[in-house]
């Protein structure tokens, strides 16, 4: 049902490997030392997507580390955040919109204690977007402006802070998004291990199937 459909991705570490990510990025997989059994880009959770769903990715916008909101982590530059990287094409080189842009994010919001704020639909500033809330928010306005032919999906990691969980429903309904609230994920060291891509990969299909 998934065949043919095209993706792209605005991620952090779950969502990188190497080679597949800008090369300037910092990258986290493969990473046998902290996460033994994610070794080829066919173990991630987007690569399932391609071998066993027939679908085929766009461009893979994920940098390891990266915050959602501009407070960004400790020697990475601003540049990594979610709020700048959104302004970066998510076509491929024949301008091609995808048919779905994930957005998944704010585990390093979340590990960071960043500051929380609220939902905010508008007139953001840049104090504004230092919040976790009102910056995933901007980047979706962001996505459903220019991507109008694209779906957007967010993806909701376990063990975030709740208000950070519901605050990203609350705006994921708002701008029409779909939501996949992720549950009983594998992890080493914070990470899906190959088992937990396959657990994000199944959770994502699940609801994908259901929404188109």
């Amino acid at each position: 049902m998934l065949l043919g459909l095209t993706f792209s991705i605005i991620g952090d570490s779950y969502s990188t490997f190497k080679g597949f990510v800008p090369k300037e990025y910092d990258c986290y997989y493969p990473n046998p030392e902290l996460v033994d059994d994610v070794i080829y880009v066919e173990d991630t959770w987007w690569g399932k997507l391609i071998n066993h769903q027939g679908m085929r990715l766009l461009v893979n916008d994920s940098y390891s580390g990266a915050t959602v909101c501009t407070c960004v982590r400790e020697l990475q530059p601003l540049s990594s955040s979610f709020v700048e990287r959104v302004h970066y094409s998510f076509c491929n080189d024949d301008k091609l919109q995808p048919d779905f842009i994930f957005v998944f994010g704010c585990t390093n919001d979340s590990w960071l204690g960043r500051e929380v704020g609220q939902v905010q639909y508008e007139s953001w500033t840049e104090d504004d977007v230092k919040c976790v809330l009102p910056a995933y928010c901007y980047v979706l306005d962001q996505l459903s402006v220019v991507y109008k032919k694209s779906k957007i999906v967010t993806v909701i990691n376990t063990e975030l802070h709740p208000e950070i969980t519901k605050g990203i429903m609350l705006s994921s309904e708002h701008y029409g998004a779909i939501t996949v609230k992720l549950h009983d994920i594998d992890k080493q060291n914070g990470h899906p291990s190959a088992l937990g891509m396959s657990q994000i990969a199944d959770q994502i299909c699940e609801i994908l199937k259901q929404s188109i």
